[in-house]
């Protein structure tokens, strides 16, 4: 299995501390929403992807530090390394960095064009959830409704045109709803293919599917939005390059595309294109993030390989663990949070610290956990 290359944040029903604090991350920038609202980054601005302009723009962030001009925000999401996201307490979907696709919104696009400050999407508001493909974005509406921006590759915008492997499509600059589906609770977007979880808990997806990802027993594109049929009662939906899964109401996870298999061996990871429950160690899993998994007893457990110290356990680079034998992180415990993104882990223990690992600055690596940040909810 691939380790995930994006990661997201959904509006989630999480209790305790965990409810404070959301992050998305790429595989070098991390985007952090404080329990007071504010929006910080840490890690490469790169065409201003943690928003600090001028001659910063080039350097590493070394710690989380806040975005200028962020709204208080409700959600975070990051498709890509060179672009940021944030859903304000406002409604409205705000965005800055690299804008290659009309990403951005507006009429600044081009992939030089670089906006220096979060800037509110076009023509959008009232959202209530946010997800980030590669080159589109997506907001969810509270009347249930989904918006979509950006390049409508392999049928990502659910339009009805499907794009080749490798072709952008028409880009779309200016919201617009996605037809065919409605009365949705919950997005996800992995690298170019959408989830959507309907209040009566069906699953729906469209988009790329050449790994599988759509779950529908196939891998052919969708321009539409189709349902899942081999999952319903779900509660929660996630995805992340070309990894899809649902949570159940028994908390149970399904997982397919590029997913955990119990097939899955060292040297052959088989795609996985009907839902399946996670397997072997992983069963017991109450959240994951692309390679990454909570456990019900607070400690974290993760897979694939470990060229960047992506595992968190400081075991060798050549180190490769499949999904059903997920490692423990045994610096962790008493988490109540996880995330990926790229190489990168993310965990929030109960007491509010944040803990990192993979790639935490200019070509440095850090292969256990470390402390990222402390944070209060008083």
């Amino acid at each position: 299995m691939r380790t995930a290359l994006l990661s997201f944040v959904l509006l989630l029903p999480i209790s305790a501390f965990a409810g404070d604090v959301r992050v998305a991350t790429s595989g070098t920038h991390t985007l952090v929403i404080a329990p007071d609202g504010t929006v910080m980054c840490q890690g490469s601005n790169n065409r201003n992807a943690c928003g600090i302009p001028g001659e910063a723009a080039k350097v590493w962030v070394e710690t989380l530090t806040p975005v200028p001009g962020a709204p208080k925000a409700l959600a975070v999401a990051t498709g890509d390394a060179d672009h940021s996201m944030a859903l304000g307490v406002d409604g409205k979907v705000y965005m800055w960095g690299q804008n290659p696709y009309g990403l951005l919104g507006g009429t600044d696009r081009g992939a030089k064009h670089v906006r220096e400050t979060p800037t509110a999407v076009e023509g959008l508001s009232g959202a209530t959830a946010i997800a980030a493909c590669r080159n589109a974005g997506a907001a969810l509406k509270a009347d249930g409704t989904v918006w979509m921006w950006g390049a409508d590759e392999e049928g990502v915008m659910a339009t009805g045109t499907i794009t080749l492997s490798g072709q952008i499509g028409k880009e779309y600059y200016v919201a617009r709803r996605v037809a065919g589906i409605q009365d949705v609770s919950a997005i996800a977007c992995g690298g170019k293919h959408m989830l959507a979880l309907r209040k009566d808990g069906t699953v729906w997806s469209w988009g790329q599917a050449r790994w599988g990802q759509l779950g529908l027993g196939d891998t052919e594109r969708r321009g539409t939005p189709t349902q899942v049929t081999a999952i319903t009662g779900a509660t929660r939906v996630y995805a992340a390059d070309e990894f899809s899964a649902a949570q159940l109401k028994d908390e149970s996870w399904m997982v397919w595309g590029s997913a955990p298999s119990p097939k899955e061996t060292r040297d052959d990871k088989p795609n996985v294109l009907t839902p399946s429950p996670l397997p072997g160690v992983l069963k017991d899993a109450i959240e994951i993030g692309g390679n990454i998994a909570l456990m019900r007893d607070g400690t974290v457990r993760t897979w694939g390989g470990n060229s960047f110290g992506t595992l968190g356990t400081g075991g060798s680079v050549d180190q490769d663990v499949t999904g059903a034998r997920a490692v423990l992180v045994k610096a962790l415990s008493g988490i109540v949070h996880v995330w990926s993104g790229g190489a990168r882990g993310l965990a929030l223990k109960s007491d509010g610290t944040l803990y990192v690992w993979g790639p935490t600055g200019s070509n440095r690596v850090q292969r256990v956990p470390a402390e990222l940040a402390k944070f209060s909810n008083q």
